[in-house]
């Protein structure tokens, strides 16, 4: 954190209240006996009686367009700061205030917790930053000259910090925040890259787009192993797409013992350009990537996973958004094969935070001319963090990461808690790799306080273990990625816990 303070206070805020719904009293009340109060009050709603009181400016929104709306609301606020609020949120005594101190640090970004309500007001839980995956559901103040739209100048500054509030300061109801939520963290997003140093140099000097190129063959690149089970639904969803041009699909057999061949074989009847390639020599998803991309014909290079479910208009809304960028990510939906656990789905792109956006390698595509230059997909990467790292080496190389949220892939999560703490430690050692290779580039770890925070949470939560599958779940999923955080500094030499 830096040394440096500035005097900030209340008056430096702007608070934006999305009630898309019309119900904002609850946030409204509790901000106005804020002391001091906020400068000025933005309420987002889709309509309803105005507020009664003066110092709220109202802002008419429907309803599918109150994350723009708040958006547009913070980035027009003349305020240094903005704070982002859901209509029944009710912030506790002090808020603004420790909002205040906390940007006297010269934040960029300020977080702080949320305490999760039920409809019967029971509490649902605690989001403390960064428990919640993507910060979901903490709540977010930023520096508004830092947003997408600002003066480039105040961008380019490099000075400011993020800082994490590590107190509850905000009651909101389960359920709550579809508009609000998404433009905090689009907010949050425009933030962090302006703080991040490879993020200001990828843009400043960006790879030009390919207008009007069209791909000439696209390869759709399966890699698989002992996935007989699952392929043939793939390998069906595949034979329904709607894409126009032409593309074949390589499978690539990463040693499989089971029926793969078989499966792969007996598709040909509804993809006649299928073909298959033997990768059993080594095993790793990323070493059958590779070899995929060394036998692929296309210009065009596309990227799925076995077990996974391709929507039909996937790979049409793939090779639509090339044109315009090097490597395309997609969007992943876990609500057809995982209905049981929707609290996990996937952040798209535009929401990503940690560092700069990646594309997942269970859903994305990229000019194979691009492939070759960066070096294709890193092979020291063991189930996981495979594909930050491609699309970290592209971005850093100037090329242009685009996303294709109409690209979309049913994707399937782990069911077994065995086969999910697998996953959850290769994603923690992944992490210290990572860390490794790019804390030079601006890829920062967390904060003494926050890994505090991280392992006294799975502490406290050890409970959860005989409470109920779900909350076991969810302690499983956070326990196996710290220690796999603590298994890969060792792997690394490096401090990433």
């Amino acid at each position: 954190m830096s040394t440096r303070t500035s005097t900030v206070s209340a008056a430096d805020f702007t608070v934006v209240v999305a009630a898309p719904e019309g119900d904002a009293e609850p946030a409204l009340r509790s901000v106005a006996r804020q002391s001091p109060p906020p400068a000025a009050v933005v309420l987002v709603t889709g309509g309803g009686p105005e507020p009664e009181k003066g110092e709220v400016r109202p802002v008419r929104a429907a309803p599918g367009a109150a994350g723009d709306a708040c958006t547009a609301a913070a980035r027009a606020a003349r305020t240094p700061y903005v704070a982002f609020l859901q209509g029944r949120d009710e912030v506790l005594p002090g808020w603004l205030e420790h909002l205040a101190r906390a940007a006297a640090e010269d934040a960029a970004l300020i977080e702080c917790g949320v305490l999760r309500l039920r409809e019967s007001g029971l509490i649902d839980g605690i989001a403390l930053p960064p428990d919640v995956p993507g910060g979901a559901d903490v709540a977010y103040a930023v520096r508004r000259a830092l947003l997408g739209e600002s003066d480039g100048a105040v961008r380019g500054g490099g000075r400011y910090t993020r800082v994490t509030v590590p107190r509850l300061l905000v009651r909101r109801r389960t359920g709550e925040g579809a508009a609000t939520g998404a433009a905090a963290r689009a907010a949050r997003a425009d933030v962090l890259r302006a703080l991040s140093p490879a993020a200001r140099a990828a843009e400043a000097d960006i790879e030009p787009p390919r207008p009007g190129r069209r791909p000439e063959l696209v390869s759709v690149v399966l890699p698989v192993r002992d996935g007989a089970l699952t392929l043939p639904a793939q390998l069906d969803a595949l034979g329904r797409q709607t894409y126009q041009g032409p593309w074949e699909v390589v499978v690539v057999d990463n040693g499989s013992v089971d029926g793969t061949r078989e499966v792969a074989r007996a598709a040909r009847a509804v993809l006649p350009a299928l073909r298959i390639v033997d990768a059993r020599d080594r095993a790793g998803e990323s070493y059958a990537r590779n070899r995929g991309i060394a036998e692929a014909r296309g210009d065009l290079v596309a990227f799925c996973d076995a077990d996974d479910v391709a929507a039909e208009g996937w790979l049409a809304a793939l090779a639509a958004a090339a044109p315009d960028a090097a490597l395309i990510g997609g969007s992943l939906d876990t609500a057809l094969l995982s209905p049981a656990h929707a609290d996990e789905q996937p952040l798209p792109m535009t929401a990503q935070t940690d560092f700069l956006p990646f594309a997942r390698g269970a859903n994305c595509a990229a000019w194979k001319e691009v492939l070759d230059a960066v070096g294709g997909w890193d092979e020291h990467y063991v189930g996981g963090g495979e594909d930050m790292d491609l699309s970290w080496r592209a971005r850093l190389s100037h090329h242009r990461l685009g996303y294709a949220p109409d690209a979309r892939m049913h994707y399937r999560l782990r069911g077994e808690l065995s086969s999910l703490a697998r996953q959850k430690w290769n994603y923690g050692r992944s992490g210290a790799r990572l860390y490794d290779a790019y804390r030079h580039a601006g890829f920062r770890r967390r904060d003494g306080a926050t890994v505090l925070m991280n392992w006294s949470w799975l502490l406290l939560h050890s409970p959860d273990l005989a409470r109920s599958p779900a909350l076991r779940r969810r302690w499983v999923r956070y326990g196996a990625r710290l220690a796999g955080f603590l298994a890969g500094s060792v792997e690394q030499g490096v401090a990433y816990l």
